[in-house]
């Protein structure tokens, strides 16, 4: 309709000090002569939009001007129940999104409360991946705060292979991952939360360099990862009733996804990162080959046996 697009494009200028016509064009899926339409509508019905020409011009909405959220539609509600309350937990601000959408509903029509609550009794948002739950981040709310404070963290970090150092960073963003926190520096590199064993907010500036996308950042320090060649390959049998389970856990390690039956051709980043991911299983995953691997995992079973003084 009409009337929901002309509020959705103020609400649009609203939110940014001058937009492009091709760009609100793209964003409400109509022609930019629509949206040239729309503009004349909205100052003939008396609300102070305006155009400027030149570089760094565009369609613009009187700094004053404030449209209210009663006619927020009943879909857009249900996307704003379907918010992220985990993560905000992590960050600290459990209590203040909460207080948001509780001003957003108050503020809101009719329409939006009754999306906010069907959503909120229709869907639940769960990031946390299966067979793990989530991991502590005690210090995410501090580098949260250096993050928009802009200022150095000085942090002992364990990597990895379990080695402890410390640093000082400089934080350019923070990243949520399948329910997993990321760090993103300057530099730019990827911190896992999890593994921040202490953290200090320092009052040294930190800004952020120029030019810094975050989610270009993220985008080739994940590539990174998951382009990180896997050479050590290793060949397993699965005991015939587990056979299909195997298979589906440990997708993201077969060298060949599409066969089928008990052979399974794997591949890992080494010996500690093979037993690692095998050792779960337990009696249904044997390792053929190679010998180290075999020896390794003996050797881990042991230790797990001796433990339980078996």
């Amino acid at each position: 309709m009409r009337g929901d697009r002309l509020l959705s494009l103020v609400l649009l200028l609203q939110a940014r000090p001058a937009a492009a016509a091709p760009d609100l064009a793209e964003r409400l899926g109509v022609s930019v002569r629509t949206v040239l339409r729309d503009v004349e509508a909205l100052s003939a019905a008396g609300i102070p939009v305006y155009t400027e020409r030149g570089r760094g011009g565009g369609i613009r909405l009187l700094d004053t001007y404030r449209a209210g959220l009663a006619h927020l539609s009943r879909a857009e509600g249900a996307g704003l129940a379907v918010g992220q309350a985990r993560l905000a937990g992590d960050l600290g601000l459990g209590d203040a999104l909460d207080t948001a959408l509780e001003k957003l509903t108050g503020a809101g029509g009719r329409a939006l409360r009754g999306g906010l609550a069907e959503a909120r009794s229709h869907v639940l948002v769960d990031v946390d991946p299966w067979m793990r739950t989530g991991e502590a981040v005690p210090h995410l709310p501090a580098i949260h705060e250096a993050l928009l404070r802009r200022r150095r963290i000085s942090m002992v970090y364990r990597d990895s292979d379990d080695l402890r150092a410390e640093r000082t960073v400089v934080p350019a963003g923070l990243v949520a991952k399948a329910g997993v926190w990321y760090l993103v520096t300057a530099e730019p590199a990827l911190l896992r939360v999890a593994r921040v064993e202490s953290c200090t907010v320092l009052d040294e500036p930190a800004p952020r360099p120029d030019g810094f996308d975050l989610e270009a950042a993220w985008a080739a320090l994940r590539e990174g990862v998951e382009s990180r060649p896997r050479d050590l390959h290793v060949v397993a049998e699965a005991r015939p009733e587990a056979a299909a389970l195997c298979r589906r856990m440990l997708r993201r390690h077969l060298r060949n996804p599409a066969a089928a039956g008990t052979r399974l051709e794997l591949s890992f980043n080494g010996v500690d990162h093979a037993v690692a991911g095998l050792l779960g299983f337990g009696a249904r995953v044997e390792v053929v080959e190679p010998p180290e691997v075999r020896a390794a995992l003996g050797a881990a079973a042991l230790e797990v046996a001796k433990l339980y003084d078996m």
